[in-house]
């Protein structure tokens, strides 16, 4: 049986007992190194989960008879590891337990709804701007690539009335959330792990 839990934003306070309840249960657990730190105390197998996607896949088809868990970052189905092991395990041994997505979290800390919300992600894609912009309210996760400064550019671009939420490391204790306009995104020159809300000024 495979399980693929989500963990929350990153501060193990925001782990569903639901969660903790199947992880606690597992044969063996398989995530991200940083994520694999939190459940220190875990007594099955841990599994570092990287780059080899296409290994851990057939691990767990070959081992479906185990009671696998699978952690993932903020909710498995909001640009996580969910949809992938959809298409690639039997969907009859396989259940998804959701967790708070950095998103939820984001929007909650800047007091903002999410109703009508456009989400996407830059990870591994070029975004097309006129489209993304055209929304009134956006989410968008982001890489390395495409980024708070690259978002504010675009936005400047097209002389666009938008505020912006940049928040870095959210529910970490080095969290951090800068709200202003393009231009004040633009000063800063650096961010760390990051998603970014982008909103017209008159919300």
């Amino acid at each position: 049986m495979l399980n693929v839990v989500g963990i929350g934003p990153g501060n193990e306070g925001y782990i569903t007992e639901v969660g903790k309840k199947i992880i606690a249960e597992s044969d063996v657990l398989i995530g991200g190194k940083r994520n694999l730190e939190i459940f220190e105390n875990f007594c099955g197998e841990k599994i570092v989960l990287g780059a080899n996607l296409v290994e851990i896949k057939n691990y767990i088809n070959e081992n479906i008879e185990k009671n696998i868990t699978v952690i993932a970052s903020g909710d498995p189905s909001v640009y996580g590891i969910g949809k992938y092991l959809s298409k690639n395990v039997d969907n009859e041994k396989m259940e998804i337990i959701p967790g708070i997505s950095s998103m939820q979290y984001m929007f909650s800390r800047i007091k903002v709804d999410m109703n009508d919300l456009y989400m996407t992600s830059s990870h591994g894609r070029e975004p097309d701007f006129d489209y993304l912009l055209s929304h009134s309210k956006v989410c968008m996760v982001t890489d390395s690539k495409i980024g708070p400064r690259e978002i504010a550019r675009e936005i400047i671009k097209r002389d666009l009335k938008k505020t912006m939420a940049v928040g870095e490391n959210l529910s970490y204790d080095n969290e951090k959330i800068t709200i202003g306009k393009p231009e004040d995104i633009l000063k800063i020159e650096n961010y760390d792990m990051n998603i970014v809300v982008i909103l017209d000024d008159e919300q």
